[in-house]
């Protein structure tokens, strides 16, 4: 289940620079250690509702119910649907990235579902999709190849990121990198490169960063201008990521700084468009007065909630007029499911 309100004051900016400057690629993260599927289930669900004309509300139910019925997805992906998966206009898969982010939405469920029900359901969102086509059987050879290179990977020796004392060990990087690499060659085949091509790349550069910055015997300027050149090598799809970073970076500084000074609204907006823009500042301030309401509604329904819990009720029927109190505050089961998080995370309710 996610930790929805665990380092709230980091999530919040994060969940802000989403709707200010639209979600980014984490692709200058050096996610050496994890296997391509291992993000924040949150991140996730917060890129989805940034999207919300591809977002379906699942009906109304207990939000930490499994799986009760045929196609159901499980709790933790409940107000959100799955990414589309490609075609090429004549039944094949599409080699393209979002085949695996297709695959990566439904990974995050792996310690919520056995791997036999997490298989089951891919497959049969995988038949919902392609009904079908040449692509239905394809798609499910690239989830095999997927799964195969996942369990590969899990067996690598982490090498990396080693440190000492302060110091990255550069060489172990390489070494993860490589051993990456070797893996989706030989395993994923054709689909390497549609999978990993741009991340590898991007770890890589990276990677030629952090030597160059550590290499004490260049001088600033030396370092200043390998770092210059390093970047005009790049291709200009990821020049423009990269320039997205530095804003996403801007923008976080920004909307930190000017949540730590606190103020009122007006004081947030303004600070925000100093940096950031009026278009930008607007949509942060109506963020910021949605979450300021749902943790108004969540106050109202936590001295609700008290008064049932000091009726010393049996546990479950407390947990089923919780239960039922919930909903009524919180139709759209998103909401229910954090308002259900905090309440575990206080241990008031399930």
């Amino acid at each position: 289940m996610w930790q929805w309100d665990r380092q709230r004051g980091s999530a919040r900016s994060q969940w802000l620079i989403f709707v200010a400057v639209g979600a980014v690629s984490a692709g200058a993260a050096l996610w050496l250690n994890r296997p391509p599927w291992a993000r924040d289930a949150s991140a996730l669900h917060a890129a989805n509702a940034a999207g919300s004309a591809q977002t379906t509300l699942a009906s109304n139910k207990d939000p930490a119910a499994s799986m009760s019925m045929a196609g159901a997805l499980p709790a933790s992906l409940d107000g959100s649907s799955p990414p589309h998966l490609p075609t090429d206009g004549h039944g094949h898969l599409a080699r393209t990235r979002a085949v695996r982010d297709f695959f990566d939405y439904f990974l995050t469920t792996q310690n919520e579902i056995s791997a036999a029900a997490l298989d089951a359901l891919v497959r049969r969102q995988i038949a919902a999709q392609l009904d079908g086509t040449p692509a239905t059987d394809e798609a499910i050879a690239v989830w095999q190849r997927y799964n195969a290179y996942l369990m590969a990977l899990a067996q690598v020796p982490q090498n990396a990121p080693a440190q000492s004392g302060a110091k990255l060990d550069l060489d172990a990087l390489q070494l993860s990198l490589d051993q990456r690499d070797a893996l989706g060659t030989r395993l994923m085949g054709e689909w390497n490169e549609p999978f990993f091509g741009a991340e590898s790349q991007q770890q890589h550069t990276d990677l030629a960063r952090l030597r160059i910055a550590s290499d004490g015997s260049l001088s600033g300027a030396q370092k200043t201008a390998r770092l210059a050149a390093l970047d005009a090598a790049l291709p200009p799809e990821t020049r423009a990521a990269h320039e997205r970073a530095r804003q996403q970076q801007a923008a976080l500084d920004a909307i930190g700084q000017a949540q730590k000074q606190g103020g009122s609204l007006d004081t947030l907006r303004a600070q925000i468009t100093q940096t950031l823009g009026p278009e930008a500042a607007q949509r942060v301030v109506q963020m910021q007065q949605a979450d300021d309401a749902w943790q108004a509604r969540y106050a109202d329904y936590s001295s609700q909630r008290a008064q049932i819990d000091k009726q010393d009720l049996p546990p479950q029927q407390r947990d089923a007029q919780i239960a039922q109190l919930r909903q009524q505050f919180f139709t759209n089961p998103s909401d229910a499911m954090r308002a259900a998080s905090l309440d575990r995370g206080s241990g008031s309710a399930n």
